[in-house]
């Protein structure tokens, strides 16, 4: 999920102004884009599968999801909706097209999405000490952390005008973003299912773990790429 991604929202700017002018660069970005909608096409799968299958029963007050989450209401409420909403414009932040015709909405977003951060990550880490299942309390407190800290450094990033950094630190934000329905779209597989407490274990640090180091490898992979595209231009010029 987090390699195309990246190298969509690298594409542009990793490459400078040979994109427009080198043929060979302008099929690679032509690639990346449909990367990048099949990667947003997955996700959104997985999204609508998350939604019908398990959260759909939030509305009914007699389902076991409900129960779980009785005694906390307005805790899920501060975190839930704080984080969908992030979720649905972190994705839109990636789209270049958005960005360089809409660039003033694209900084609204941009703010609200980091509001929601604000207030959905801490909150989520309060979540998780008021539910049974303590085994994913650190897992909460990691993937919270990473997504303040991600979020909090791009922030800075985009303040001091560094834009290159301010977008390779949001592409490490989103994902922490991503594990909330990744880990559910996993844990819904039968074998996984069947593995009880371990097995949700095991998928939520492996997806963690993903977002982490996964996003820093793709723009050092992406970065690597570009120069040595620049390095065969001017080879043949």
């Amino acid at each position: 999920m987090l390699p195309v991604l990246s190298s969509a929202a690298m594409g542009r700017s990793a490459n400078g102004g040979t994109l427009g002018t080198v043929a060979p660069a302008s099929v690679t970005r032509r690639n990346s884009f449909q990367a990048k909608h099949a990667m947003w096409i997955v996700f959104g799968l997985m999204t609508l599968f998350v939604v019908v299958t398990r959260d759909r029963t939030l509305l009914d007050h007699k389902s076991l999801l409900r129960q779980r989450y009785a005694a906390i209401p307005w805790l899920m409420l501060a975190h839930g909706i704080p984080g969908a909403l992030a979720l649905l414009l972190g994705a839109f932040q990636f789209s270049n097209r958005l960005r360089q015709r809409h660039l003033q909405l694209h900084r609204v977003m941009g703010r609200i999405y980091v509001g929601c951060v604000a207030i959905s990550a801490p909150v989520a880490i309060a979540v998780s000490l008021s539910l049974p299942i303590m085994t994913l309390t650190m897992a909460s407190v990691i993937q919270a952390s990473g997504w303040l800290v991600t979020t909090a450094t791009g922030l800075y990033c985009i303040r001091t005008g560094s834009i290159q950094q301010h977008r390779e630190w949001m592409m490490r934000s989103y994902p922490f973003a991503m594990v909330f329905i990744v880990v559910r779209a996993i844990n819904s597989i039968p074998a996984i299912a069947r593995m009880g407490e371990p097995g949700i274990a095991t998928v939520v640090w492996s997806v963690i773990a993903t977002a982490c180091f996964l996003p820093s490898f793709v723009i050092a992979w992406q970065a690597l790429a570009a120069s040595r595209r620049t390095a065969k231009v001017r080879t043949a010029a």
